[in-house]
């Protein structure tokens, strides 16, 4: 490779973010480098940068082999760091830089960079050789030693979190919630925090949910809620328990249909998923809603669409997490009014409305025939909507809602202003949520057309306060339009 790919583009491109690049442009406005030297050969180019201790940077840009490597003695974790980005700027805006040698360190670091490189290429040839049917079992027994013994070390460790979970719940369900002040509330986070270093992903989630229940106003939690959550949580720790005790007497630690997997801190690939015939083939999907959820307790966001695949009526939803402090990272998901055609089409373990995932996809503008079909799928009976949705909310690890389709007869407002779907004598309430504010206010300005004979899609929840099962609305269907209330 050639020095001159080290252009002002190139820079550009291969900052790790907007603020390495400023900061760059900055030490290279400044000058902050001295010694600048440049090899012969053309290969390597490094200097000094004053930084905030006494002593500079040593700083060095290396396309000797086949990609760039930036080395810097700064404590950053990123690469290429501010000072190999400026000094790379220092090149393209051609400044001076004098000849020089290769430095001893860097010298080093090339030739085991080279052994490394012959051992792999060594290792390749005699992979490429034929091998006898015992070397391939010994192989795969080899692989799966090692990988058996580093998921016991994974589950070792996520049992001692267990424990700190179970101490934690034990300890405010005997004393009380009254023990619980700032002091306490501090404790709780650190515990919360350490969760997440036990690979306890799910339990994290819910501590922090418990932690911030605790810090709202007693109007919006009561202590009866509070216990709810609290109980939530040792359940959950238990389930997770029995789970991780089950991989270990059976031997088995490959991922599983469950949604435990993903609590433990598991990752899905699609090819996983596949493996264990959590896909689809050429489904088509409408999408019925979209909004974009905050959790505060998580700190992210997150692009929720609720589907439906026309080959069957399942209602799944896609969801694009956005952390806080990735936010700008992530591209955002946006509404789709379009048919989508997937060729193969991924669920994520779960319960009604598994999440769905798909990497192709052709779409197209969608027919007058569609929402006539889209409510074809809606589900007749309201009370055995409910029944099943209240299974479901039972599940400690599953989402406090479930989606629903469900055909209605009329739409009604009581004298109290209480709005209701309606199925011959079956009905239930409709009601607004935070995270869809606005819904029923639109319901309402609809016109009456749309009130008679079709298709509500919304999330059954359940209400701790006044015991009763209600439904937050999110799109109207009908045989001729698919309104979204949101």
């Amino acid at each position: 490779m050639d020095i001159s790919v080290l252009t002002e583009e190139y820079v550009q491109r291969n900052a790790v973010n907007a603020s390495a690049l400023a900061n760059a442009r900055k030490i290279s406005s400044k000058g902050d480098f001295t010694g600048r030297k440049i090899t012969a050969d053309r290969t390597l180019i490094y200097g000094d940068c004053k930084g905030s201790g006494k002593e500079p940077y040593h700083t060095s840009v290396d396309v000797s082999g086949d990609s760039v490597i930036s080395r810097c003695s700064c404590p950053s974790r990123q690469f290429p760091c501010k000072h190999a980005l400026a000094l790379m700027l220092d090149f393209a805006s051609g400044r001076t830089f004098e000849t020089g040698d290769v430095p001893e360190d860097i010298a080093r670091k090339r030739e085991k960079i080279e052994k490394r490189e012959e051992k792999a290429k060594q290792e390749a040839s005699a992979d490429a050789a034929p091998k006898s049917e015992e070397e391939l079992q010994k192989e795969a027994q080899k692989k799966k030693a090692s990988a058996d013994a580093a998921a016991k070390k994974k589950i070792a460790r996520q049992m001692e979190g267990l424990s700190l979970v179970s101490d934690f719940t034990n300890e405010m369900l005997s004393a009380g919630l009254g023990t619980v002040n700032s002091g306490s509330v501090s404790k709780y986070k650190d515990l919360a925090k350490q969760l997440g270093d036990y690979y306890l992903n799910g339990l994290q989630l819910l501590l922090q949910r418990f932690i911030l229940a605790v810090q709202a106003d007693r109007s919006q939690y009561g202590e009866k809620e509070l216990v709810e959550k609290l109980v939530q949580l040792d359940q959950a720790a238990k389930k997770c328990r029995a789970w991780l005790e089950k991989q270990l007497e059976s031997g088995d630690f490959g991922p599983k249909d469950d949604i435990l997997y993903e609590q433990l801190g598991g990752i899905w690939r699609l090819d996983q998923l596949e493996e264990l015939g959590l896909y689809k083939e050429n489904a088509e999907l409408v999408q019925l809603s979209f909004t974009v959820l905050w959790d505060e307790a998580a700190q992210t966001e997150t692009d929720t669409a609720y589907w439906i695949d026309l080959t069957g009526g399942v209602i799944s939803k896609t969801e694009n997490i956005r952390p806080v402090k990735a936010k700008k990272y992530v591209r955002a998901d946006d509404s789709a009014f379009e048919l989508y055609k997937v060729k193969k089409l991924y669920f994520y373990p779960g319960g009604i409305n598994r999440r769905i995932r798909w990497d192709e996809a052709v779409s197209e503008p969608c027919g007058p025939e569609i929402p006539g079909k889209v409510m074809s799928f809606a589900r007749d009976g309201i009370n055995a909507a409910v029944k099943e949705a209240k299974n479901e909310l039972k599940n400690t690890l599953s989402d406090d809602s479930v989606a629903m389709l469900i055909a209605f007869d009329c739409i009604t407002v009581s004298p109290e202003g209480v709005i209701a779907l309606r199925k011959g004598e079956e009905s239930i309430e409709l009601r607004e949520s935070s995270e869809y504010e606005g819904c029923l206010k639109t319901l309402r300005h609809l016109p009456e057309r749309y009130c008679k004979e079709g298709a509500v899609l919304g999330e059954i929840r359940y209400s701790a306060e006044d015991k009763k099962v209600y439904m937050v609305p999110l799109a109207v269907v009908t045989r001729s339009a698919i309104l979204r209330l949101i």
